[in-house]
């Protein structure tokens, strides 16, 4: 007898810093435990890094945020496809780090694997910078960072991107949610 096991969908958030993607990934994870599904949220290596040390990683220690980011994530998925959890959230994806590193430091050692690391999601959402930039301390550095995070994703990592499973969320936290919530529906389907 065939045995099919539950499907994990996993999602990948993308986007420079106040993109709402914390806030997305919340609002997503509230929304579809209250629909009776399990979620597992992977929090942001580098604000946890950040947290720790006071103080935003220097070029050298690049690499580690990123690996702790891959690491985060996959534990997370082997966790989730093991005891039939039903959504990923990772906020953000490895990615990030990796487009960071070249915003910061002009090393682009990272983007090839955090691009492959990128090939294993269901969906890859682009959150675009149409909310209101808000300060949060050494997280932050102001709206042209977020410009600059933003044209650099747009130029070197979206066009190397699976079209099929990358979305755009714009416009207000009820239409980015609603709107993810629709493309989760149908992979859960």
């Amino acid at each position: 007898m065939l045995q099919y096991l539950p499907m994990t969908v996993s999602v990948l958030l993308l986007g420079g810093e106040s993109t709402g993607k914390t806030s997305l990934a919340t609002a997503v994870a509230e929304d579809q435990r209250a629909r009776g599904r399990s979620v597992l949220v992977v929090s942001e290596a580098l604000r946890d890094f950040v947290d720790s040390t006071g103080r935003t990683p220097h070029r050298d220690e690049q690499e580690a945020v990123w690996r702790s980011q891959c690491d985060s994530l996959t534990n997370a998925l082997d966790t989730a496809r093991a005891g039939g959890v039903d959504l990923v959230v990772c906020d953000p994806a490895p990615l990030m780090t990796a487009v960071y590193s070249i915003q910061y430091f002009a090393d682009d050692s990272l983007l090839d694997p955090a691009l492959a690391a990128t090939e294993s999601a269901d969906l890859l959402i682009w959150c675009q910078p149409d909310l209101p930039w808000q300060p949060d301390g050494l997280h932050r550095d102001g709206p042209e960072a977020r410009h600059a995070t933003h044209e650099l994703l747009s130029s070197l990592a979206v066009p190397q991107l699976d079209e099929q499973l990358l979305h755009i969320a714009a416009g207000s936290l009820q239409q980015r949610v609603t709107d993810v919530q629709a493309m989760i529906e149908m992979l859960l389907a």
